[in-house]
């Protein structure tokens, strides 16, 4: 139970962290919608992470892990996307455009960053 309600906490945290920085992921400034947003994301890395990383394995292994970034990025953002809690869109950062494409990688990329980076420190 306090590992779950942790990874509901972390993910409720990398969702905001990410918000925060990247303005292409857009979530609504509703404390609900955080909430349904984090345990959809804390069941995604609490049920699927584990047993996709058994499946892929021989896949990983040959492309390094690349199918595996592929997969969590596309699970997150059906997951996210199929409960209507956030939009993913282009975002200019600095003059040079963000495709959607790129951005759903780079918010997958960050939400388990910061996911991973507080359970190792804590």
């Amino acid at each position: 139970m306090k590992k779950i309600f942790r990874k509901i906490i972390f993910s409720a945290a990398a969702i905001y962290l990410t918000s925060y920085w990247n303005k292409g992921f857009v979530i609504e400034n509703d404390w609900i919608v955080y909430l349904k947003a984090s345990l959809v994301i804390a069941a995604i890395y609490y049920l699927i992470i584990p047993v996709s990383k058994l499946i892929l394995l021989p896949l990983n292994i040959i492309t390094l892990g690349l199918v595996s970034v592929i997969f969590y990025s596309l699970v997150l953002y059906f997951f996210l996307n199929k409960f209507s809690l956030i939009q993913i869109k282009s975002w200019d950062f600095s003059g040079q455009t963000i495709s959607q494409s790129a951005n759903i990688f780079l918010s997958a990329f960050s939400i388990s960053t910061i996911i991973n980076f507080l359970e190792k420190i804590l």
